[in-house]
């Protein structure tokens, strides 16, 4: 099999402005939420003081659905004494019944740092042995843990699966070969292709010609005497 070809995504760098938040018990904060649309936060990190923050809530949400959650965030703290903050989304709350976004924390990075991160697998391409043969696409690992500087985190990893016949794979194995910063077991199973399974009809076709050989191999002496028997 031809070697697998990946390419590795930088994060993207995104600036976002958010205000230092005074408010901080459940009935402010949900007054925050309701009243200026307003969505809390936290960063922390680096042995420094926690910061409590918010957000426009339409700010936050443009920019998680941009490729935010994996991002690099280049905070402005208005109100704050410290000046940009390096951080990455470490945790989205969401509303139990709504699904919408309730708070965010942020964790602080030293671009020096280094940091594991479970990045993305994205296949790329439709397998040969599956275009022409029929096979079927299997995918049983979709993230690696990579160990990388804070300032050459990924956001993920596209994998061209293209030249895969049936009943070939690809391993961690055969990426770590091109990138030594992943951390995941090198025998583990990223994509197989499998052979074709028969459809219901094909099935009940073999099935109906295996019960014809069975009769066709029967012992013709064995029948003879069962008949006799039965007389």
């Amino acid at each position: 099999m031809p070697a697998a070809q990946m390419k590795v995504y930088q994060r993207e760098e995104i600036e976002l402005e958010v205000s230092v938040r005074e408010e901080k018990g459940k009935g402010d904060v949900g007054r925050l939420r309701r009243e200026q649309s307003m969505l809390p936060g936290v960063v922390y990190g680096h042995n420094q003081e926690p910061v409590c923050f918010k957000i426009p809530q339409r700010t936050l949400q443009r920019a998680l659905g941009h490729g935010g959650a994996d991002a690099v965030f280049l905070l402005t703290i208005e109100g704050s004494e410290t000046s940009k903050e390096r951080a990455v989304v470490r945790e989205i709350q969401y509303h139990k019944v709504m699904d919408h976004i309730m708070h965010v924390d942020m964790l602080r990075i030293d671009p020096t740092e280094t940091l594991r991160v479970d990045v993305p697998i994205v296949t790329t391409g439709i397998p040969v042995g599956v275009r022409t043969g029929g096979g079927a696409l299997q995918q049983t690992l979709t993230r690696v843990e990579m160990i990388c500087l804070a300032s050459e985190l990924p956001s993920r990893m596209e994998v061209d699966i293209s030249d895969l016949q049936i009943g070939e794979s690809i391993h961690v194995a055969d990426l770590l070969e091109q990138d030594p910063r992943i951390n995941t077991d090198s025998s583990v199973t990223i994509v197989s292709v499998l052979a074709p399974r028969l459809t219901v009809e094909e099935e009940q076709e073999r099935d109906s010609e295996d019960d014809d050989d069975d009769e066709e191999d029967a012992d013709p002496k064995a029948a003879t005497e069962a008949a006799t028997e039965g007389d």
